[in-house]
Order: structure tokens, then sequence, then C-alpha cells
């Protein structure tokens, strides 16, 4: 697992991207499966969503319903599961989630007003701009400053393996690449810019080289279909 965190007077920020080890799930799902929506035992999910809120430290970790869109839910309390693709939070103890098997996972963390966010960043989710409205969500809730912000965008499909059909690569021109005659997208390199454009500073975009299709040791849709679901976690 990758771990990182900030310390800032009396404020840890902690986060988190986990790999599909250390948990019980078997199978397909083997073994630290973070999704009740992909028909793994649910007695199994739960308890691995809980060795990831011991593993954060954290009183409850709050978890999406995604839909590769681009709703945005700020959260208040804990014990929610909002149908959306991304969440902003200043609350401390509660952890954000976001999970993935080869979208992009997406981490927001604002020292100067104490506020963390996460976004869901597929193909579709990239089009609608979902990183860059999550964004300005906490510029409108908290006064988030994008030359402020830092951003951490975890394992995901790379342009090795992102396969895509002409009919559905309309707006992503400059972020694709032909390789005998197969169109190949590149998402990271897509949001990248959509960040640096809203005026984050390259320095502190972080993004992870690893692409899960590549790489055994995330869950990948692309790669297996029936397949579990790894997670990008931060919290206060």
């Amino acid at each position: 697992m990758e771990w990182g965190g900030s310390h800032y007077g009396d404020v840890l920020m902690r986060y988190l991207f986990t790999n599909r080890f250390g948990g019980v799930s078997e199978g397909a799902f083997s073994s630290l499966n973070l999704a009740l929506h992909v028909n793994d035992d649910s007695l199994h999910v739960n308890a691995n969503r809980e060795i990831l809120r011991k593993q954060m430290g954290v009183r409850a970790v709050v978890f999406m319903e995604q839909v590769h869109g681009d709703r945005i839910v700020r959260i208040e309390e804990e014990g929610q599961t909002p149908m959306c693709d991304a969440m902003i939070t200043n609350q401390k103890e509660i952890a954000l989630a976001v999970m993935v098997a080869d979208c992009m996972p997406i981490l927001f963390y604002d020292k100067t007003y104490e506020a963390i966010g996460v976004a869901h960043a597929g193909r579709e989710g990239s089009r609608l701009g979902i990183g860059v409205k999550c964004l300005e969500a906490m510029e409108k809730a908290f006064g988030t400053r994008a030359s402020e912000v830092q951003i951490f965008i975890g394992p995901s499909i790379g342009a090795c393996c992102y396969e895509i059909g002409k009919e559905v690569s309309e707006g992503f021109d400059g972020f694709l690449h032909v390789k005998n005659e197969r169109l190949f997208l590149d998402l990271q390199a897509y949001n990248y810019k959509a960040f640096l454009d809203q005026g984050v500073l390259p320095e502190h975009l972080n993004v992870s080289p690893l692409c899960t299709c590549c790489h055994e040791s995330y869950f990948s849709y692309r790669r297996e279909k029936i397949t579990g679901r790894f997670a990008g976690v931060i919290c206060l």
C-alpha cells in the first residue's frame, strides 16, 4: 500500500492508496476488495472496510455509490453512502474513499483551510471534468485556492493499456496515441493538464506511474473483468 501524509500544526492529514492484499475476500476478489457492488460476499467486504478504517485510524470511512457522473457531495457526518463521483469535507476523523479498478482515484488536500476531497475519474468522469469540478466545489465551500491545493492521483490504467474505440474518443484530442492502428487514451495526462489549466502548481500534482492493467498488485477491470476494487482514501 502507498501511504502518505503531512503534519501542519495541529492538523494531521493522512492518505492511502490500497492494493489488493491484506484482506479476507476470496477468489477473483482476493483479498482486500472494498466494493459491495461486484458480487463479493458482503461479510468479507465489510470486514475489509473495517480493516481499512483501522489502518486509517479514523472514526469512519465514507464510500460513494459511483455512477461515472459529475455529482459532488459535501460530507458532514458519517453513515452516508451518497450516489456521486466526488466528495468533499472539512470534518476530522471521517475519511473519504474513492473505489477504482482502472479509473483514476484523485485525492485533494487543502492545508490552509483544512479540507479534503476525493474524485472518481474514469473516461466519462474525466470528460465531464469531475476533478476540476471537485476542486471548484472545495473553493466554494471552504475557500480552497487552486494554487495551494495538493492533489494525489493513484494507480490507474495507463496509455500503454487503455485502448478505446473512435466512437468514445471525442473531447480527448491531443491525448490519444495510435499504435498499430489502435487508439489508446492517456487519462493521466488529460487530467494533469486540466488541473494545471485551473491553476494547480506542478509541484503540488503527485501522479502515480503505476498502470493497474500492467501491475497485478491492483484490481483491473480491463485485465480481469470479474474483479474487486481498491481505493484511494484521505482524512484529516
